[in-house]
This record gives C-alpha cells, structure tokens and sequence, in this order.
C-alpha cells in the first residue's frame, strides 16, 4: 500500500471521528472503504502479476540449473576419461579438483587429497618445483621433468577470487619412453634383417662348395680313417653353419598372418592339450590353465600364434629342469585381450632382460637366440606387443597382448 493511499485513508478516519454527525462520520468511513477497497483490488492484481512472473522465472531458473548440471556433467566425463592428469590447487594450497588419471598416476585416493592442502599429501617439492612458492608468487612453469612425468602448471585468475588457482597437467612418459625403446629395437632389427640376409646369401653358396670339396675328400680318405674323420668334422662344421644361415633367411622374411576369428578361450585349452600329449612335456612340470568361460574372441592366425606360444612354453620347461608349475591366463583388457605364460623357474638376471629378444642372443648352451625373435615377430604381426617381468629364483612371466579388433 502506497503512502498516499495510507494517508488518504488515515485522514479520513480521523474525519470520521471528528463528525458532527452520524450521516457525515459514515460518508467519511464509506470514503475509506471505497479506498481500501481499491487499493485491495490493486494489490490483488498487482500480487497476480508478481506471482505469475515468479512462475515464469523459477520455470527459466529451473532449466538453467538442469543446463549447468548438464554442462557440470560433461565436464565432469571430460576430466574423468581424459588422458592426461590433471589437478587444481586454490591459492592457498587446498587440492579442490584431482581427475581419475591423476589418481592412477600419483597413486592416491581421492579422499585422502580432496579439499586438503597440497603439501599435507604430497611433497612440496613432489612436481620438481616449490609449490608454496609458485602459489604465492604466481610463477607459472612449462614441461618439468620429474620421474618419468612431463608436467606444466597454469594459473587462473578469472571469477571471483574463491576459485583463483594453479592447474597442475601431468603426462606418465613412461609408457612413450617404453614405444620409443620399442621402436629403435624394431628400426636396429630391421636393418640387421637387411644385413643378416645379404651376408647368409653370401656365405651359402661357398658353403654349400666347401661342403661339396669335403664330402670328395671323405670318400677319397677310405683308406686314412685318421685324415677321414677330419673331413668330416668340416662337413660336419658346414651343416651347423647352414643351419644358422637358414635360421638368418627365415629370420629376415616379413612374416605373413592369415587372421580369422578365433575363440582364444578355446584356442588356449587347445594349445594346453597339444603340450600335453608331446613327449618333450616333462613329468615334473604341472601346467595349469586360467581361461574365463565367456567366450573372448579375436582375430588371430592360429598356427602362428600357436608357433609363437609353444616357443615361450617350451622355453618355461627348460627353465625349470627340477620341475615346477607352469600357468597359461587369459585377461580381457578393455579392447585388447592379454596372455601369460608364467612359470617357477630359475628366472632371468634383470641385465639379461634387456637382451632377450635380440637376435643370437641367448641363455642356453644350446640355442640359436632366435626363437624368441620369431615370437615377437609373430606378435607384432598381429599389432600386438610381448613384455617380459621376471624375478631370480622365483620365475618369469611373459604377457601377450593383442587387439580384439583389427
């Protein structure tokens, strides 16, 4: 009610109670109410309008909040799938964001580093750089290398001064270190494949005529079994040297799969069985085999496979000459399925590792080093990678992993 109309109605009250008369204090009074009335009606309208306003914008607040949950949504599956890690630090230390990767990463739960200062769950010094520091001073920094991490920090100081901070981005290098490792293996291999096959090209065919000479010089030596027996340590010399220059040609050929889709679940029992019957399988080794019952299917070429598996296979039973447990398993990882093959064996030495699957390299006294090369080329045949982890005189694991899709 406006004061005009507040006064209005006072005044005509007090006339009211001034009257003369009956007839003069109740036009006084009727002049009021008509007044009051009027002034109702207005509110009454007036509070209509306010009502229906007040609909129209709680209906446009409530599809804002629905938009900005949606957007809160989006971003939240944003910084949850995202790759990289990624933190945001207020200015006064508190951690108010830490994404999914970051716990991966730095190996921490949420809980314990959640709206809690940084350096009461970390070190100050943890990203290669004084966190007190850099917040108070604002000092930004660009590509830190600090354990196997690449990191960068940015500041926002945009909004209100509540939500001023450092955004904190961590990269795991370890894994881009690992395919480059990868990768000059595989370029170093493929020129040692040219070579290997030029020089064997080039010693087959004078070995195949020192062979021939040996062979006349035998036969013409019937009658010195002496001198005899000489030539035929050189024949002999020629077929181990042939077989290594074969083992050179087959080595440097590019292998080619023929994929289809196979049951690995299956394939594996299969394999399991085909070790089992050989008589090279010793007694005193147990095999066991870890094979989920849902059906994991990929696209593989079975012989080669088959090939590369029984090579890792055959080699866990040598390394376990006093008997033991040999272990086949089958994961799915996400869109890729892995294999073990690990075994309680003498183990390998962690400077031999490194070596493994280089060519002639080998920890037998008799091997080529040159099965495992062709297992490995036989996996990344089929995109897939071979890592080994072993452990002296505890065993060793090797783990293939394939893609289920081509």
């Amino acid at each position: 009610m406006s004061d005009q109309i507040l006064h209005q109605l006072q005044e005509s009250a007090q006339l009211a109670l001034n009257s003369q008369s009956v007839q003069e204090g109740v036009q006084h009074l009727s002049r009021a109410f008509t007044l009051f009335s009027e002034e109702a009606i207005r509110l009454k309208n007036a509070y209509a309008k306010l009502q229906e306003r007040f609909q129209t914008v709680n209906q446009e607040l409530g599809l804002k909040v629905a938009e900005l949950q949606r957007l809160t949504h989006y971003l939240n599956n944003i910084l949850t799938h995202i790759s990289d890690a990624i933190l945001f630090i207020n200015l006064d230390g508190t951690v108010s964001l830490i994404n999914s990767a970051a716990q991966k990463l730095l190996k921490v739960k949420p809980e314990g580093v959640l709206f809690r200062k940084f350096w009461d769950s970390f070190a100050d010094d943890a990203f290669g750089f004084a966190m007190r520091e850099s917040l108070k001073f604002g000092i930004a920094h660009r590509l830190i290398y600090r354990n196997e991490m690449e990191i960068s920090t940015t500041f926002i100081y945009e909004g209100a001064k509540l939500y001023h901070g450092m955004i904190v981005v961590l990269r795991d290098m370890s894994e881009k270190q690992r395919l480059q490792l990868v990768a000059n293996r595989n370029d170093r291999m493929k020129e040692l494949g040219e070579i290997a096959a030029t020089v064997a090209h080039e010693i087959r065919n004078p070995l195949g005529g020192i062979r021939g000479y040996a062979s006349l010089l035998y036969r013409d030596l019937s009658h010195n079994p002496g001198l005899q027996e000489m030539a035929s340590y050189i024949i002999e010399g020629t077929k181990s040297l042939e077989t290594i220059v074969n083992a050179i040609l087959h080595y440097s050929k590019p292998i080619q799969i023929q994929p289809q889709t196979v049951d690995m679940g299956e394939f594996l029992r299969q394999v399991g069985k085909f070790v089992k019957v050989d008589p090279a399988f010793p007694a005193n080794v147990k095999l066991s085999l870890h094979i989920p019952e849902t059906p994991l299917l990929a696209p593989v070429d079975p012989g080669a496979l088959k090939s590369a598996l029984l090579n890792l296979i055959f080699n866990a039973f040598q390394a376990m000459s006093r008997g033991g447990q040999l272990a086949i398993s089958l994961f799915q990882r996400e869109a890729k399925c892995q294999i073990d093959v690990s075994d309680t064996g003498v183990g390998i030495a962690p400077d031999l590792l490194v070596h493994l699957f280089s060519p002639f390299f080998t920890t037998k006294k008799m091997g080529n080093g040159l099965g495992l090369v062709e297992a490995q080329k036989i996996v990344q045949a089929h995109f897939g990678t071979i890592d080994v982890r072993s452990q002296v005189d505890v065993g060793t694991t090797f783990t293939i992993t394939l893609p289920l899709k081509r």
